[in-house]
C-alpha cells in the first residue's frame, strides 16, 4: 500500500505546484513598458510616465558602458543590451524576460543571458538613485559576459562597485570598523557564496568593493607611486577570461599571490581608515570652533548695533536739549 500511494503523492505535490506557478502567472501579468529609446546598440524601455527617464538613460548608458568595456577590452561582449525601467521595485519580476524572477529587496537586477537589466525608480516611499543601478547592473552583465562563471563572487560584486560608485555612509563605517577590529573575512571564502546574516553579508560586500577598487589601483608592482593606470587590473580580467583562475591570474598580471595582495589591501585600508575618526573629530571640532567664531561675530556685530543705536540715541536727546535752550534763550 506505501509503494502504490508514493506516485499518487508525487502526482498530487506536483500538480499543486504547477496550480502555484500557474496561479502566480495569471497574478502577476508582464508590465506593459510603452516608452521606448534607442541609442549605440541598447535598448531602453519603462512604464508610461517614465518618457523623459528613459531618454536620460539611453543618452548616458552609452557612456557608462563605454567605460565598463575599457577594462574589459578584447574579452567577448553582450550583443545587445536592453534596459527596463519600472516605477516600483515590486514590480520587477513583471518587468522580468520569460521565467525569471527579482528578488524582493533587489533595486535592480541583470539577466546576463537574456541581455536584460530592470531597475525600479523607487522601494516603498524612497526615490531610488537609477543611473547609479543602471551602471550596476550593466557592469554585472558585461563580466558576466567575459568571464562567464569563472568570475567569484567577490570580484563581480567589487566589479559592479567599480563602475557605479554608489557611496554609503554604511559602508564606510563598515570599512572603519573591519579596520579597527581586523574583523575581515578571508577572500577564498568569499569566492562562490556570501554570508546570509545581514551583518556578516555587510561586511563581504563592502569588503569586495573596496579590494577590487584596490586591485584597480595598483599597478603590477607594489609600488605606492605607481597607480597602475588599470593596466594590471585588465591584465587580470584577461588572464581569467582565458581560463585561469584568480589566483594564477593575480600571480601573472601582479606579480604576486592573491593572499599577498589581500594582505596589502588590508595594510592600506587599516592605514585609511584607522585615523578617520581622530580625523572625524577633528573635523568636528574645526566645524564648533567655525560656529562658535561665526557666533561671536554676530553677536558682536548686533552688540555693535546696540551701541550705535545708544549712541544715535543720547545724540538725538542732547539735540533736542540744546534746542530747547536756545528756545528759552530768545
Amino acid at each position: 500500500m506505501a509503494l502504490s500511494r508514493t506516485p499518487l503523492r508525487l502526482v498530487l505535490v506536483l500538480a499543486c505546484h504547477l496550480f502555484l506557478l500557474a496561479h502566480d502567472a495569471a497574478a502577476e501579468p508582464p508590465l506593459a513598458l510603452p516608452a521606448r529609446a534607442d541609442a549605440d546598440g541598447l535598448t531602453v524601455r519603462g512604464e508610461a510616465g517614465l518618457e523623459g527617464l528613459v531618454r536620460q538613460v539611453a543618452q548616458s548608458a552609452p557612456h557608462i558602458l563605454a567605460g565598463i568595456r575599457a577594462d574589459l577590452d578584447r574579452l567577448p561582449q553582450p550583443a545587445h543590451v536592453e534596459i527596463r525601467l519600472v516605477k516600483r521595485s515590486r514590480d520587477l519580476s513583471r518587468a522580468a524576460p520569460p521565467g525569471h524572477r527579482a528578488p524582493s529587496w533587489a533595486a535592480g537586477v541583470a539577466y546576463a543571458e537574456a541581455g536584460v537589466v530592470v531597475v525600479a525608480t523607487r522601494r516603498e516611499a524612497s526615490p531610488i538613485n537609477v543611473l547609479a543601478v543602471v551602471a550596476h547592473e550593466l557592469a554585472h552583465m558585461a563580466l558576466d559576459a567575459a568571464l562567464g562563471d569563472r568570475a567569484p563572487r567577490w570580484l563581480h560584486e567589487g566589479f559592479a562597485y567599480l563602475h557605479s560608485s554608489d557611496w554609503s555612509f554604511d559602508r564606510l563605517r563598515t570599512l572603519t570598523g573591519m579596520a579597527w577590529t581586523g574583523n575581515v573575512i578571508p577572500i577564498h571564502e568569499l569566492d562562490y557564496r556570501f554570508p546570509e546574516r545581514e551583518h556578516e553579508a555587510s561586511r563581504a560586500y563592502a569588503e569586495s568593493y573596496d579590494f577590487v577598487v584596490f586591485l584597480a589601483r595598483r599597478g603590477r608592482y607594489a609600488d605606492h607611486e605607481d597607480d597602475g593606470n588599470r593596466w594590471a587590473f585588465r591584465d587580470f580580467l584577461a588572464e581569467i577570461s582565458r581560463g585561469m583562475d584568480v589566483h594564477g591570474a593575480a600571480r601573472e598580471a601582479y606579480n604576486a599571490t592573491l593572499d599577498e595582495l589581500f594582505e596589502e589591501w588590508y595594510q592600506s585600508l587599516r592605514q585609511r581608515y584607522l585615523l578617520l575618526p581622530v580625523g572625524m573629530v577633528a573635523l568636528g571640532v574645526w566645524v564648533l570652533a567655525g560656529i562658535l567664531l561665526v557666533f561671536a561675530y554676530l553677536r558682536k556685530r548686533r552688540q555693535n548695533r546696540l551701541k550705535l543705536a545708544l549712541w544715535e540715541a543720547e545724540e538725538a536727546e542732547m539735540a533736542a536739549a540744546s534746542s530747547r535752550i536756545k528756545e528759552s534763550d530768545s
